[in-house]
């Protein structure tokens, strides 16, 4: 189901597959493994690991970037930027649920035949080191003008902001340290309160 709290582990937190035990067991259900610096045997491990993690929550599991990762662990979905595969190219080599990073209206309506957009950053973030200038609530509820497609929010969404961010009508917030970086009591409340909002 692509609605609700959207996790994205980094292993700046901890391990890939202990992040996404605590978001899974927090009741999230939407998991993306990202990670630029691994390299490829190692992450195909991971990628696996959390493979078998995620099916056993049934959740879905989202590979960031790497279509030939998310094909060997038999991963439902791929992520990609705007510097990534063109999406008509990744829908010939993938079978399965594509998002697209998107930071404009006119973006937005270019990924049209996506099946998910990832909107943002919103707020200023440091977890993404090539992120961009934040686009604020008001280019997020742009580009939700400009498209049909679930809009999930990202970038430096917490627990004190959200409120802002659901009200712009989104499928979701993609999170990395509201879960990662919070005590378990913290991260608890956050995923409450979205789930509650959204009526999950």
């Amino acid at each position: 189901m692509l609605k609700g709290v959207y996790f994205i582990t980094d292993s700046k937190f901890g391990s890939h597959e202990e992040l996404a035990k605590k978001a899974l067991e927090l009741g999230v259900r939407l998991i993306q493994l990202r990670e630029k610096k691994m390299k490829d045997r190692e992450l195909l491990k991971v990628a696996k690991k959390l493979r078998e993690v995620t099916e056993s929550y049934d959740a879905l599991l989202i590979i960031n970037d790497r279509i030939d990762l998310a094909l060997a662990c038999e991963a439902d979905g791929v992520h990609l930027g705007q510097e990534d595969l063109p999406l008509e190219v990744a829908r010939e080599l993938f079978d399965g649920l594509i998002g697209i990073s998107v930071h404009s209206a006119e973006e937005a309506r270019e990924a049209k035949k996506a099946d998910y957009l990832g909107a943002g950053p919103v707020f200023a973030t440091t977890t993404k080191e090539d992120a961009k200038a934040p686009i604020g609530v008001d280019g997020l509820k742009k580009i939700i003008s400009a498209t049909n497609l679930p809009v999930f929010a990202i970038g430096r969404i917490k627990l004190e902001n959200v409120k802002s961010v659901l009200d712009c009508k989104v499928a979701g917030v993609a999170i990395v340290s509201a879960i990662a970086g919070e005590s378990g009591e913290g991260a608890k409340d956050f995923i409450e309160f979205v789930n509650k909002y959204l009526g999950l």
